[in-house]
């Protein structure tokens, strides 16, 4: 009498498993997107938050009497000029960017003068208000992806 073979029974359990990794390598790149994201805006928002915080000063600063920060006008057109870039990939790394697009009335880059009220000038003051505000929503934003891909994964197996 010839014996048959029985599979183990964790089988089951483990073909649960494979159909989820599965799951999670077919919508990778689009929880990635969704997590990404999330994390951006939450940067974002503290970078606008420390743009509304930056002093303003319509004196024209000196060497030796440095402005304290950008005018009214340049304020308000960087807060305008703000945003988010659409997501693209890089070499398998799904990015996106913030930063600063177009140009003011006097026709400057307001990438060039956001950067040159982050970084101050030989006649303004430095408001590191960009990379300050990174640093300050770094863990934030990056619990949050977390906590978004967590769920992703939670979500695939049901």
């Amino acid at each position: 009498m010839a014996r048959r073979r029985t599979q183990p029974s964790f089988s089951a359990e483990i073909e649960e498993l494979v159909q989820t990794l599965n799951h999670i390598a077919d919508n990778s790149e689009e929880m990635a997107k969704k997590a990404i994201y999330e994390g951006a805006k939450i940067l974002a928002d503290q970078i606008k938050s420390n743009i509304e915080s930056l002093p303003t000063d319509e004196e024209w600063g000196t060497s030796e009497n440095l402005k304290k920060g950008p005018s009214a006008a340049e304020k308000q057109e960087i807060k305008e000029a703000f945003g988010l870039a659409e997501m693209f990939d890089s070499n398998g790394f799904i990015n996106t960017k913030l930063g600063f697009d177009g140009y003011n009335s006097d026709g400057k880059a307001l990438q060039m003068i956001a950067r040159s009220i982050n970084s101050g000038t030989s006649f303004m003051k430095k408001n590191n208000f960009f990379t300050k505000g990174v640093r300050q929503g770094k863990e934030r934003a990056t619990e949050k992806m977390k906590e978004i891909l967590e769920q992703e994964i939670e979500n695939l197996q049901r």
